[in-house]
């Protein structure tokens, strides 16, 4: 069984490169098929974590920070956007680890920050939405059976669907708002 489990993880850490780079609509260099691999591996490894010891490792975030501004610089993103960003995701999340009475812990509010920092404007919107949108479908679906759940596993995958996805929802809202 715990050979399936690393055969199955491998598999998912390929298909996460692999699968922006195939659909993306945009030319793609090495440089970010290796900051796709950093992000892959750093998200699923933290979701990982935090699903077995319910902690969000700071050195994960640390990584997502610098390979975030790596990223933004390449993409030629405005640094006082992202900071703006990034200041403004930090603000709601703390807000919401206050009105959770800390249930939502701190590596939370550094994971989402971490993760902001890849995001445009419009990409942190659909990050919020899918984070949160599965984090409930679980919790309905799972009965409340578990006083605390890891929330690490439904960020990190708010941020995968916003990073490679955010340009295709905007492009939907933008369609939707004009035809209907």
């Amino acid at each position: 069984m715990k050979g399936t489990n690393y055969v199955i993880g491998l598999f998912v850490y390929i298909a996460s490169i692999l699968l922006p780079v195939i659909v993306s609509s945009k030319a793609i260099s090495y440089t970010h098929i290796a900051l796709y691999a950093v992000f892959s591996l750093i998200i699923i490894a933290g979701a990982t974590i935090d699903m077995h010891y319910y902690i969000l490792p700071d050195e994960g975030a640390l990584v997502l920070i610098i390979g975030g501004i790596i990223y933004s610089y390449i993409n030629d993103q405005s640094m006082l956007v992202t900071l703006l960003s990034v200041i403004s995701v930090g603000a709601i999340t703390y807000g919401l680890r206050l009105i959770s009475h800390k249930g939502f812990g701190i590596g939370d509010i550094k994971w989402f920050s971490a993760i902001a920092i890849w995001l445009t404007p419009w990409e942190i919107i659909c990050f919020f939405y899918v984070t949160f949108c599965v984090g409930s479908l679980y919790l309905l679906l799972a009965g409340y059976r578990n006083r605390y759940i890891p929330f690490g596993p439904f960020l990190c995958f708010g941020g995968w669907c916003a990073l490679h996805g955010g340009s295709y929802m905007e492009v939907l809202y933008q369609w939707l708002r004009c035809n209907l």
